[in-house]
């Protein structure tokens, strides 16, 4: 597929930024390189361990049958080679069906399946020249399996191809294996090495390009499409995930509601794709003082965002919040048709909580509504904070009429 995006309105996204780079890349940085790596691994472990089975039980049915002819003790050195490709094998084997597959398979196989190759590469040749020529067609297996078969990325499987296919030749060289049947293998392993890789190279291109597409796209519907941060879907899914881990792990956490002040008016006044402007500018600013990567930003709907931090106490919480008020104040955008001064700025709600059983993250975010209501009652551009005082008044997620009307000022509402 080819996707048909303006790919410089997306400045913040990784796989963007890659695709404006090259159409095909043929390498990504290292941590792009890295996911891309491990996406590719899971995508194709049915293959690799259909592979891995697929070996073992090739050299299970060799054991069977040097066993049946007692080949293992007229030639030690044949048993000793499959006894180390087995000892190769089994690990790989184990692990393609194991849940430390991701973590494991690829730093095992860079070690054992080059070694592996280039055992069964000198074993395949010392038998031809023993006297069993249709060994040989055990060594374009040898150049396929690591290129296409075995889940290494194109570079890895590539050297794993080299190497078996240099033991071969060098194996063959040293035993004086006739001309004709030396030139006709080299032929036919340089063939089938260059074919496979020409072919798994252009695959993996086409690969690249649509794990970039692919990703974009993921990202791009988990994005709010105008201020490029989450949506409200993520907001919702983080805050239900991040309540029962704070709550699993005893920490507070905290939910900001942030809305731009008089913000219909600013649409009036400057037009709606200043408004536009002004909300890209407005989550920048509140980004820019996220404390960690963990900390989410959503745009919650409109002119209203949506924070969640992780565990910061009041006093924290109270910090960041102020600090994010300042920051879009301090962006000094013209809006003559504010209340609360000659720029645009933000009232923000806080609620900070201790996840427990008798608390879901719905009153909490409840809380956080009403903090923000009593921001802008209060004259906007400021922040107001609720906590667990607060929560306690909470009835099925909702404030009773007369607790509410305690709770809030008596300056005019929005």
């Amino acid at each position: 597929m080819t996707l048909q995006l303006d790919l410089e309105a997306l400045p913040d996204s990784k796989y963007a930024a890659q695709l404006r780079k090259s159409p095909a890349p043929v390498r990504f940085p290292r941590e792009l390189e890295r996911e891309f790596v491990r996406d590719g691994l899971q995508m194709q472990r049915p293959v690799v361990r259909f592979a891995c089975l697929l070996v073992l039980l090739l050299l299970l049915l060799r054991c069977a049958q040097l066993a049946a002819t007692g080949a293992f003790f007229i030639d030690p050195v044949r048993a000793l080679m499959l006894a180390i490709i087995g000892l190769c094998s089994l690990p790989l084997v184990g692990v393609a069906f194991s849940s430390l597959y991701e973590r494991l398979y690829l730093r095992l196989a860079y070690w054992l399946v080059p070694l592996r190759g280039v055992i069964v590469a000198y074993t395949a040749v010392r038998l031809t020249a023993g006297g069993a020529p249709a060994v040989m067609m055990l060594l374009p297996l040898l150049m396929m399996g690591p290129l296409v078969l075995l889940g290494l990325p194109f570079r890895a499987g590539l050297l794993c191809a080299v190497a078996a296919f240099v033991s071969a030749f060098g194996t063959a060289l040293t035993l004086h294996l006739p001309q004709g049947v030396l030139v006709s293998g080299t032929v036919l392993l340089l063939m089938t090495l260059a074919g496979c890789a020409v072919a798994v190279r252009l695959i993996e291109r086409h690969a690249r390009l649509e794990f970039l597409e692919r990703h974009l796209l993921s990202e791009l519907a988990r994005q709010d499409a105008l201020t490029w941060t989450s949506n409200r879907l993520v907001f919702d899914q983080a805050l239900t995930r991040l309540w029962r881990e704070a709550k699993s792990a005893a920490r507070p956490l905290a939910i900001l509601m942030l809305d731009v002040d008089d913000f219909k008016a600013y649409n009036d006044r400057y037009g709606h794709q200043a408004g536009d402007a002004a909300l890209r500018s407005v989550a920048r600013a509140v980004q820019g003082c996220m404390p960690r990567a963990i900390d989410l930003l959503a745009r919650y709907g409109g002119e209203e965002f949506g924070v969640i931090l992780v565990e910061v106490d009041r006093t924290q919480a109270a910090a960041i919040a102020e600090a994010m008020r300042c920051a879009v104040q301090a962006l000094a955008l013209e809006h003559d048709n504010s209340r609360c001064g000659p720029v645009l700025t933000v009232s923000i709600g806080v609620a900070v909580l201790q996840p427990s059983a008798s608390r879901n993250c719905h009153g909490a975010l409840q809380l956080a509504d009403e903090a923000l209501y009593r921001a802008k009652s209060a004259g906007r551009n400021r922040v107001e904070i609720m906590d667990d005082v607060e929560h306690r008044l909470l009835v099925t997620g909702e404030f009773s009429k007369d607790i509410s009307a305690q709770l809030r000022c008596a300056t005019p509402g929005p």
